[in-house]
């Protein structure tokens, strides 16, 4: 019995040191665009460089189940919960609202950024081995399944691997419920891409495609390892 998708989390895109919809008329321009009922939301976020927590802006579409994050170096856009059956469909609307926030922003022509796509879905394994067991068996030999050796092993326990498409993958060794007798597999897969120019939304759908994908096949390797 191959594993099966338990849920798709979410999927996003994040752009480092570019803020969207930096300016009333520019957020108009996009609800208008979408026709979108928008809710607005003021908070602070921490600095993933460190010091002061930085001020956010929070655009949540809610009937998409979208949400752009703005703060001063970074704009995250994040899908919860795409379809874990056939996501392609969420993919694309999450391409477009992408696409048409960058649209909708004043900035330089052809401006060359750093930016990133990750994905976080949970499996469930058909195997009688509480996840632990069952990861710790089949991570041994993590080079078979295309992956870095050795990974990263961190506190909160979660494996960081990386593979030669500069991807970097997160899986979880324990259960998110703190049940031994939990059998999902918590798997996060991140795309780095640095230095290029801003992504359409075809590219942008593609590259999740890119992704989800990978991680799919990875979870059918994994789970055909002695």
């Amino acid at each position: 019995m191959p594993v099966t998708v338990h849920e798709i989390v979410r999927a996003n895109l994040v752009l480092v040191g570019v803020v969207l919809l930096n300016a009333p008329d520019e957020t108009e321009r996009f609800r208008m665009a979408l026709d979108a009922d928008l809710r607005e939301e003021l908070g602070l976020t921490a600095n993933l460089a460190g010091g002061l927590p930085e001020p956010t802006r929070t655009v949540t579409m809610n009937r998409d189940r979208i949400a752009l994050t703005l703060s001063p170096s970074r704009t995250s856009i994040d899908k919860e919960y795409p379809s874990p059956e056939d996501p392609t469909s969420d993919f694309a609307r999450l391409a477009e609202v992408a696409h048409c926030a960058i649209a909708s922003t004043v900035m330089e022509t052809n401006q060359a950024v750093t930016f990133g796509y990750n994905l976080e879905a949970v499996f469930n394994q058909d195997s009688r081995q509480p996840t632990l067991h069952y990861l710790g068996n089949r991570l041994f030999n993590a080079q078979s399944l295309g992956l870095s050796r050795p990974g990263t092993h961190r506190r909160d326990g979660q494996l960081i691997f990386s593979d030669s498409d500069k991807r970097q993958w997160t899986i979880a060794t324990r259960p998110r419920s703190n049940d031994d007798r939990d059998r999902r597999v918590v798997l996060a897969l991140n795309l780095h891409l640095t230095e290029q120019p801003l992504p359409s939304a075809g590219e942008i759908q593609t590259s999740l495609r890119e992704v989800w994908n990978p991680a799919k096949s990875f979870m059918e390797r994994l789970n055909q390892q002695a």
